[in-house]
């Protein structure tokens, strides 16, 4: 049995992917529950704060790729698994709404530059920072387009496309 912490989440969740973060109301999320609207704010005081939440273990995964070593090609292997567990959570509206709250977007900023710089590894040229910069995109471009697809299918096909660009420099 989920907790009503939990099944506020998913219903939020749920209702952001269908309408967006903008056209749902605290208010419909508590409808939809069956719940009041102060209960809702007694688990999250503000709309937004639920989008933080949702967005949370996406941003936490991603962080904790970049705080624990591994080589450039490591980095990029690890932050697209973490791609492929949230892409679905990453194809719904739901990563619009979330650039659109400006702590959860410079946390994701600075989690990309973080990923970028590991990338491109120690004292890189410019164009190995672009290369770097390139292949970050690369990593989550794809499986937003393609989420429905199976993982390693999708994960194979990406992986190549980052070593044809990375071999060809």
């Amino acid at each position: 049995m989920l907790t009503t912490r939990a099944r506020i989440l998913d219903t939020a969740r749920r209702l952001f992917a269908e309408r967006g973060f903008q056209n749902t109301s605290v208010r419909e999320i508590a409808e939809r529950l069956g719940l009041t609207k102060t209960a809702v704010l007694y688990h999250f005081p503000a709309k937004t704060d639920i989008l933080a939440a949702l967005a949370d273990p996406y941003l936490e995964d991603l962080e904790a790729v970049l705080d624990s070593p591994k080589s450039p090609d490591g980095v990029i292997e690890a932050l697209l698994d973490v791609h492929l567990k949230h892409r679905h959570m990453m194809r719904s509206n739901l990563m619009t709404d979330v650039s659109l709250q400006t702590s959860i977007a410079l946390r994701y900023a600075r989690i990309m530059i973080r990923a970028n710089r590991l990338i491109a590894g120690d004292d890189p040229d410019f164009d190995e920072r672009i290369r770097a910069a390139q292949t970050v995109a690369m990593l989550s471009d794809p499986v937003i387009a393609y989420a429905d697809e199976p993982p390693e299918k999708l994960r194979a096909a990406v992986l190549r496309g980052v070593r044809a660009l990375r071999e060809n420099t």
